[in-house]
């Protein structure tokens, strides 16, 4: 428990030393969140800019005015799945280019310059995208064969009354699903950390180590990574605890409204690099080379 405990404490010194990185990540994050936002809110302006609806809409949701909106933009909506795909392909390959600058200047904390930074991105993202297309097809499974276990189960209780045992064999896809997915995540993270501290480009044969790895230490890395994933779902909590309380009216309430997403951002980015760093730090000192010295 000791050694848990300074691998986090020791993760928590090591983000907040490199927190200067924090501002390129929420910058980046803005200009996604405006290039995925920018044709709504163009449509809305459009729609509302000159109309009385807007004063109401400040106050509650207008049903019979969103159908008026969709059938009036329907050529706009259609096109806004499209750009969904494409903004999340370029930030999922961006954010890999970002974790192996991340990887690097936790690796060697005395080379945390940002061009360090960028340099470790450079040197690891042909190897982490390779990583990243073996997770995405996993996960790309994982959804499909769960899709498949909801109609099997359905078409097994078609004509049964047994409701409660077909509600607990579905809740219980959901949770080997959400399992499946923490333990892909594991081995594409340590894999990566795996090919960065080693500087090694064998994919698959990192790949067998972090397995065994992951093998031999499951306990101890699952149950940091778990206390990690629990400090930012109690960030989210507290957050919408404040944010039921914060009234909607009058408009200055929604400027705090947004003050504090931001700070939820903030921390989520926090909590992305405390990740990283406890997962570097675990595995340099759970698979260091034992030296015996002869007396």
């Amino acid at each position: 428990m000791s050694a848990i405990k300074q691998i986090l404490l020791h993760g928590i010194r090591t983000v907040f030393h490199n927190k200067k990185f924090i501002t390129l990540f929420w910058a980046f994050n803005a200009v996604s969140a405006l290039v995925l936002t920018g044709p709504i809110f163009s449509v809305l302006m459009d729609d509302l800019s000159r109309s009385m609806i807007s004063n109401r809409l400040t106050h509650g949701f207008d049903y019979l005015w969103y159908i008026q909106l969709r059938n009036l933009y329907e050529i706009q909506f259609s096109q806004i799945p499209l750009n969904i795909y494409f903004v999340v392909g370029v930030y999922t390959l961006i954010q890999t280019f970002f974790l192996g600058g991340l990887i690097a200047v936790f690796n060697t904390p005395e080379k945390n310059h940002t061009v360090d930074f960028f340099y470790g991105g450079v040197k690891y993202f042909s190897r982490f995208v390779k990583i990243l297309l073996i997770t995405v097809l996993l996960f790309a499974f994982a959804f499909i064969t769960t899709d498949y276990l909801g109609d099997l189960i359905t078409l097994i209780f078609k004509n049964s009354e047994n409701v409660f045992l077909d509600f607990i064999l579905k809740a219980l896809r959901y949770i080997f699903l959400v399992f499946f997915i923490g333990v892909v995540t594991l081995i594409s993270d340590y894999t990566k950390v795996s090919l960065a501290v080693k500087d090694k480009t064998d994919i698959l044969k990192e790949l067998y180590f972090t397995l065994v790895f992951l093998k031999n230490n499951f306990n101890k890395v699952f149950f940091i990574f778990l206390i990690v994933a629990v400090i930012g779902a109690l960030g989210v909590v507290v957050y919408n605890i404040i944010d039921k309380v914060i009234p909607r009216t009058p408009l200055y309430f929604m400027v705090l409204t947004f003050f504090l997403q931001q700070m939820l951002i903030i921390f989520r980015l926090f909590v992305r690099m405390l990740f990283c760093s406890t997962e570097v730090n675990l595995f340099k000192d759970l698979s260091a080379d034992v030296v015996k010295v002869d007396a």
